[in-house]
């Protein structure tokens, strides 16, 4: 009885220390700047883009703004606005998103705090600021049809575009390898809820939202498990989705396909 005892406590021990250390490396596990890719501002101007730098609680921050590559909406083009993955920065996507550009879209690229050039530290809260600053700043701007600024997030950025439903009414939300929330990662790595510093509570985020939405998630991801599209569905039963055999990185399997899905769900409802 007593070998078990202390082989209970021994247990109970090394789960303290494990839920400890997830807690003190949590934020450097959800947002890895150690790791990033070198900035590259050169990719944002060879695609014809500018940077623009706005102020927020911690210095400022840094967007990429890429004009249509096709005038079809004339003086004030519909936007979309791109969060990116937590290994990523806004210069790796610049090279990528021609085809929405010749539809006629401009795209900002919001950049996270800490990530490339932007100021501060990542963190639920400053994300959110950045996120919401930058979209009344493109509501201010006139070259941008501000009925309809549309959000794309990938991963991470699925959270990050989220965030600003509780302030902002997009015209349609597209979501890439989503998770559910932060905490529930969190449990499935059998680290309790309460401790989860940056939540990310997606499902919430979305259960109100009355705007057109469109889901793409890969069966075989392991980073992101499928069950998190389910719980998405389940808050935004009117969203369309695809589903794809890929894992977290390869999602979606065909990126020129993509592209024509997004374009046709973006698509004004005039021109539809």
């Amino acid at each position: 009885m007593q070998m078990i005892l202390w082989g209970l406590l021994a247990v109970v021990g090394l789960y303290v220390i494990y839920v400890l250390f997830f807690y003190t490396v949590q934020r450097r596990l959800l947002f890895p700047v150690h790791e990033l890719p070198a900035h590259n501002a050169d990719l944002i101007i060879q695609a014809g883009g500018e940077l623009v730098r706005l102020p927020f609680s911690q210095g400022e921050f840094e967007l990429g703004l890429l004009p249509p590559l096709k005038n079809v909406y004339g003086d004030k083009s519909p936007v979309v606005m791109l969060a990116h993955g937590n290994g990523n920065i806004i210069d790796d996507w610049a090279p990528r998103v021609d085809y929405i550009r010749e539809q006629g879209y401009s795209v900002v690229l919001v950049e996270y705090p800490g990530y490339g050039r932007s100021d501060g530290k990542p963190s639920y809260r400053t994300i959110k600021e950045c996120m919401l600053k930058a979209y009344s700043w493109v509501e201010q701007q006139p070259q941008y049809d501000k009925e309809h600024i549309s959000l794309l997030g990938r991963s991470m950025g699925g959270g990050a575009v989220l965030s600003v439903l509780s302030e902002k009414t997009p015209y349609a939300v597209i979501l890439m390898s989503t998770y559910s929330s932060v905490m529930d990662l969190a449990k499935q790595r059998w680290v309790p809820r309460f401790l989860v510093r940056d939540p990310f509570d997606n499902v919430s985020a979305l259960k109100n939202y009355k705007g057109r939405a469109f889901l793409v998630h890969g069966e075989a991801d392991r980073t992101v498990p499928i069950d998190a599209l389910s719980k998405l569905l389940a808050a935004k039963q009117d969203a369309e989705h695809q589903i794809h055999s890929t894992g977290h990185a390869d999602t979606p399997e065909n990126w020129d396909e993509f592209w024509v899905k997004v374009a046709e769900v973006l698509k004004p409802k005039a021109m539809s």
